[in-house]
């Protein structure tokens, strides 16, 4: 692509792009391609110039060459861009309010002053009926005030009062309903998806691919603890699927053939072919900005008392009215006290406020779905952690594989890579990596799987069982034995590692010892929870008591 420089210093430059037209979508393109640039710290995308403001670190040559390279029309340039980034809603609300501001010029130049005087009066009827409203149900709130002020102008026959009074009002709803909006498209952007890759059902092969490699009427096989990529419809299999990030309902949702699953939700148990359906997500995002607005009736105390204050507000403005005018005489002065509307800031303030943390949560990862339970947080005095990922490092290493029963190791690894490179855990993954780095490939030789939740899986390999998991799973619930032979090396198996059992028609055949360094920051953080007012810290895992022991201390 060619571009201009305009102007550069260190860790910024400004380039024109050689274009006579920026569309939005194409500046969007050019934002999120930069933006995904390691040595890229910030970027700003001007359409309306076809300029771009980037920082960045590092050599200036890498820029450059990031520049030169960039095409509006790469697939992958494309599949970069968010479903929904705001420009245009910024836009959209731009060109309202210029519109808006030049209207009012308009008629003011151009439309004689008699007429301009109806068109005042007839607009000002929905205000008053709003009031008069508000006041047959006995409630003096903001719409009264806003009534009065004009009702009062054109009584006065000031109707060019009136007239700038509704039109600050019509400035002011216009820039709240963007700044809503604004807050809940930015917050419903936060919340994406985070799926890079997904299992494609192709000729009857499973194969990895990147999720924006995926059409319509693709199939996608989604085991227990995966997360929906797309919309579709389920042709093969049943799970139960956690829709709670939709729908809010805690309870799991059976799914067969036929029933449709969203891109989001979560299988806890089973496994399901689906057939997408949209392979934009825009039903995802939809659902994401109804329970945004949805969460947004779930205020909190301090939203609800912020808003009965501006309306038991309202009564204090009209006294100080009267007041005024029977002090001075003056209906200038007191007709001023009713201009002085801050009683709409009031209520503006926190419900923004509010929508601004949720969305400074989303971007930490910390899914909020209510003022409500901001304020729970607040007063909770016990949290609880997920050991593995949370207070330990999110990618925990193999560390050794013991083999058992006369076996080699490197077929376990190989074996236990094959079952565990379905599920999304860190110690699955873990398994797979050490399978990588020794070199190990792992074709599918197993039947179907099946994931226990928070215990193991279980399949057939070569007409044997193998189950692969946690001690309780593995030797109580599937009543796997350990050789004689084999009981002292088992004895002596290191504490300080997670262990992964692996065992072959009922016979323990092989033990991976897992490393899960504890992170640095782990304890401060409960210190500083402590000191913040948490009293209890509770760790949460499937490890054994002795692991589990071990990282506590």
């Amino acid at each position: 692509m060619k571009c201009k420089i305009m102007h550069e210093s260190s860790g910024r430059i400004r380039v024109h792009m050689i274009q006579k037209y920026m569309s939005l979508a194409q500046a969007d393109i050019l934002e999120y391609y930069l933006r995904s640039k390691k040595f890229v710290t910030g970027v700003k995308v001007f359409d309306r110039t076809c300029d771009a403001i980037i920082n960045y670190t590092g050599e200036r040559k890498n820029i450059i060459n990031a520049l030169s390279e960039f095409s509006y029309e790469n697939k992958e340039n494309t599949s970069l861009v968010p479903e929904q980034t705001g420009r245009q809603l910024s836009r959209e609300y731009e060109d309202k309010l210029v519109w808006r501001i030049i209207g009012r010029i308009f008629r003011k130049i151009v439309i004689p002053v008699p007429i301009r005087n109806i068109m005042s009066v007839i607009k000002s009827l929905k205000y008053i009926k709003e009031g008069i409203k508000l006041l047959a149900k006995g409630k003096i709130e903001v719409p009264v005030l806003d009534a009065t002020a004009i009702t009062v102008s054109i009584i006065r026959k000031d109707f060019n009062t009136a007239s700038s009074v509704m039109f600050l009002l019509g400035i002011g709803e216009l820039l709240d309903e963007w700044t809503h909006k604004k807050s809940v498209t930015d917050l419903a952007g936060t919340m994406s998806l985070g799926i890079d890759k997904v299992w494609l059902l192709k000729d009857g092969q499973e194969i990895l691919v990147p999720v924006n490699e995926i059409r319509k009427g693709d199939n996608v096989i989604v085991r227990t603890g995966s997360m929906i990529p797309l919309d579709g419809k389920v042709i093969n299999g049943e799970a139960h699927v956690n829709q709670s990030s939709m729908t809010g309902e805690s309870a799991p949702v059976h799914k067969k053939n036929g029933s449709l699953v969203y891109a989001g939700t979560v299988v806890e148990d089973g496994c399901i072919t689906v057939c997408v359906d949209k392979v934009t997500g825009s039903g995802r995002y939809d659902r994401i900005v109804k329970m945004i607005e949805n969460s947004e009736k779930l205020k909190s105390e301090t939203e609800d008392k912020a808003s009965h204050l501006a309306d038991k507000l309202v009564p204090y403005s009209l006294g100080a009215t009267i007041l005024t005018y029977l002090i001075t005489g003056n209906a200038s002065k007191a007709l001023s006290i009713l201009m002085v509307d801050f009683s709409c800031a009031l209520k503006l303030a926190m419900p923004v406020s509010v929508l601004s943390a949720m969305r400074e949560c989303s971007q930490k990862c910390i899914t909020v779905k209510g003022g409500k339970f901001l304020e729970n947080v607040a007063e909770a005095d016990t949290i609880v952690f997920d050991k593995t990922g949370t207070l330990t490092f999110a990618k925990p290493r193999v560390k050794n594989v013991v083999a058992f029963n006369g076996r080699n190791p490197d077929e376990m690894l190989r074996i236990a890579a094959c079952l565990e490179e379905h599920y999304p855990h860190s110690m699955a993954n873990a398994v797979v990596d050490e399978a990588a780095r020794r070199g190990i490939t792992h074709e599918e030789c197993h039947s179907d799987v099946q994931y226990i939740v928070a215990h193991g899986i279980s399949s057939y390999v070569d007409g044997e069982k193998v189950v692969i998991g946690s001690y309780h799973f593995v030797f109580e619930d599937e009543k796997c034995i350990i050789l004689d032979d084999d009981n002292k090396k088992f004895s002596s198996l290191p504490d300080e590692y997670s262990h992964l059992y692996l065992a072959i028609a009922g016979v323990l055949s092989a033990v991976i010892c897992i490393e899960d360094p504890l992170r640095e920051e782990a304890a401060d953080v409960v210190k500083y929870l402590k000191a913040a007012g948490i009293e209890k810290a509770v760790m949460m895992t499937g490890d054994s008591k002795r692991t589990a022991i071990a990282v506590g201390k």
